[in-house]
């Protein structure tokens, strides 16, 4: 398809309003493609409709933008412009969120569960899946894809736009819940398949909790499926991207799932976590995604399109770019058209010196990912059941972190990817909603896998890894690890008597054999209900339980290491240095090592006959540093014939030792490629 190649793209946001005759009065369709061609870009995502539902086509179904009224064909210049100019075009289109249509149509409306929708009720926040970028959020009408007479409305659209248009592919804009809905189409669906009323605000991870988040990604998932088979049997040849944000942004209630990924052709999605979310999502992504490349979309503007008229500097925009390529993803940048229609050039020659930058290396973006511990990610794990800070997602981002820093080759896995090809997983927090797939990390560690996981909200999967018995948890909100006098090394500075202290509640696990536990909780002098303390301003440890904090067994083959609370969460030293221990405990000779520093985040693919070592400085500095050249070493079964530096091919000196081909960088400043000519 168009874009197994494609790495540089763009968007123009083009989300605006019509009750001025002055908005998008002055749209060229010269001008527009003049920018996207001095911004260096290969593929250009073009507004069709957008979240107003005003359409920029002749539209019988919906209704067209008033400034293309005399101009219809205002859009179809822009496209046949771009494909004079061998610019590929996917047309974008709004679902859900359809404000035209919201007003026209009462009966389309999502409802909260006070009868009104959002719009209605004047843009409360409380309780959403997702807290869209603009605090407006009465400025959204939201249409309900349980409404048939909605459903039919967006066919019929789409028979317009592929009749009217020459596109080479469709992307299709918030697949997800922005809240529960409970509107008579979602009430009469939800009595009929599951029985009784739709659950109001269900505490996560209670019986009804589960039930509604279950048919949240069933009844999304059917209804984007829907419009991929319907948009294929109308054009097969069209590709077809969903935004994929929302899977790794927000917590488990929107919906959005592996349901949309299997509609999608490939993934990609806006985000605006920073550097460290960036890297996350694009190791998601990545192994996600049915077809390569994915792509990550970011904004021109910072920190995110509401600051209009503030631009991300030089070094910002290439961070992000070449983070995406250092996993060779695509990069779509996404600007925002002026009301009146205007653009701001220089934007576009920024944007086109990055591009002319990373287009240099798109050649070498081929090969596999070199993955030794796979971060297990699960798109409905991310709640806690207890009320705490503590879930999948969260815990991830930290890892991430950690993981960059300490220079462990990883990707992120799940349920949607092979785990069998990893030396170890990281699996923090997942819940029972992830338990269909128990019965394969139970097969991969009997097989020699080896296992880091934390919590105990998937009872059945740590019973069985644990071989232990889950009792409940602690009512002490503030629990304490104790280690072993024999691995006390492992945890630094603490120990029995000045043990690790931990705020959360805590599982309780009884066990069989005593022997595998390798660090014991230890209670406050108090319960939280107690007036009476031992100290005024801090709970200090005072009780010895024999409670398992940590457990360290081997497990068929394979080895377990399962942490009551999960270590690797917490942003601190002490924390991260114990969970790296465990790391060091399960992941033996790494495909990689480094001195760089904990900024510097390295990834490698294995091409065959050579690797591509790629370093980018994980900054969000408007400027960024220059880093002093550091070592890397490479794993590689003989002495390889070369080390260049790329793209111009410049011989470095290297040392091969123990297996290991050995090297020292040039000066880092944002991102450098090598490669090893095997």
């Amino acid at each position: 398809m168009w874009y197994s190649k494609i790495y540089r793209r763009h968007l123009a946001d083009m989300h605006i309003s019509d009750w001025d005759d002055s908005f998008l009065s002055e749209f060229s369709p010269e001008t527009y493609v003049e920018n996207l061609k001095i911004a260096n870009v290969e593929n250009a995502m073009i507004y069709i409709q957008s979240h107003t539902g005003l359409c920029y086509f002749p539209t019988k179904s919906g209704i067209m933008h008033k400034a293309f009224a005399r101009k219809e064909d205002m859009i179809k210049r822009v496209i046949d412009l771009c494909h004079m100019n061998n610019l590929l075009v996917t047309g974008y289109y709004s679902l859900n969120y359809n404000t035209c249509e919201h007003d026209r149509h009462p009966d389309w409306r999502m409802l909260t569960e006070n009868g009104k929708s959002i719009r209605e009720n004047g843009g409360s926040k409380e309780g959403h899946a997702l807290d869209f970028a603009s605090i407006k959020d009465g400025r959204y009408g939201l249409c309900c894809p349980n409404n048939m007479d909605y459903r039919n409305f967006v066919y019929e659209q789409i028979d317009e736009i592929v009749e009217y248009f020459e596109l080479e592919g469709m992307f299709f804009d918030m697949p997800y819940w922005h809240h529960t809905c409970y509107c008579n189409k979602c009430k009469k669906r939800w009595e009929k398949e599951v029985g009784g009323n739709i659950p109001v605000r269900p505490t996560p991870g209670s019986g009804e909790y589960l039930k509604l988040i279950t048919k949240k990604y069933e009844w999304m998932g059917e209804w984007i499926q829907s419009i991929t088979n319907y948009v294929k049997m109308k054009n097969s040849d069209l590709s077809i991207e969903y935004n994929f944000a929302s899977a790794i942004a927000g917590n488990s209630e929107n919906g959005c799932g592996e349901e949309v990924n299997n509609a999608s052709d490939f993934v990609g999605g806006d985000l605006y976590g920073g550097i460290i979310n960036h890297s996350l999502a694009c190791k998601f992504y990545k192994n996600i995604t049915k077809n390569q490349p994915f792509d990550y979309m970011f904004s021109r503007c910072k920190p995110a399109l509401r600051t209009h008229t503030l631009t991300k500097t030089h070094d910002e925009m290439k961070t992000e770019v070449m983070m995406t390529a250092a996993h060779h993803g695509a990069s779509l940048v996404i600007d925002a058209i002026d009301p009146i229609g205007t653009m701001d050039n220089r934007v576009y020659e920024r944007i086109g010196k990055i591009f002319d930058y990373e287009a240099k290396y798109e050649k070498y973006l081929t090969g596999d990912m070199v993955e030794d511990v796979g971060l297990y990610y699960s798109m409905r794990s991310r709640f806690n059941s207890y009320g705490e800070e503590f879930d999948n997602l969260s815990c991830s981002k930290l890892v991430t972190e950690t993981l960059i820093a300490n220079h462990v080759p990883f990707g992120v896995c799940g349920s949607f990817c092979d785990i069998y090809k990893y030396k170890m997983l990281v699996i923090p927090c997942v819940c029972e909603t992830e338990d269909k797939d128990n019965e394969r990390i139970i097969d991969y560690v009997e097989k020699g896998g080896n296992v880091y996981i934390s919590g105990a909200e998937n009872r059945d999967l740590i019973e069985k890894l644990t071989s232990g018995k889950c009792m409940g948890r602690t009512m002490e909100n503030n629990i304490y690890i104790a280690p072993k006098m024999e691995y006390e090394e492992m945890f630094g500075e603490f120990n029995a008597k000045y043990p690790l202290p931990f705020d959360s509640t805590a599982p309780i696990i009884e066990v069989e054999n005593s022997n595998d536990v390798i660090a014991k909780i230890t209670l406050p002098y108090t319960k939280p209900d107690e007036v009476r303390f031992a100290s005024i301003h801090s709970d200090p440890p005072g009780k010895n339980t024999e409670m398992p904090a940590i457990i360290i067994r081997n497990y068929g083959k394979g080895k377990v290491i399962w942490s009551a609370v999960p270590v690797e969460a917490i942003k601190m030293y002490e924390y991260q240095n114990l969970f790296m221990n465990f790391i060091y405990q399960l992941c033996h000779n790494p495909s990689f090592k480094s001195n760089a520093p904990q900024y510097v985040e390295i990834t490698l693919f294995d091409a065959g006959e050579y690797f591509t070592v790629n370093t980018v400085l994980a900054s969000e500095k408007a400027k960024t540093d220059v880093i002093p050249p550091f070592k890397i070493e490479v794993k590689c079964e003989r002495k390889p014939n070369s080390v260049l530096f790329l793209p111009d091919n410049i011989e470095i000196s290297f040392e091969y030792s123990e297996g290991y081909v050995i090297f020292n960088t040039r000066e880092l400043n944002v991102f450098d490629m090598y490669m090893i000519v095997k």
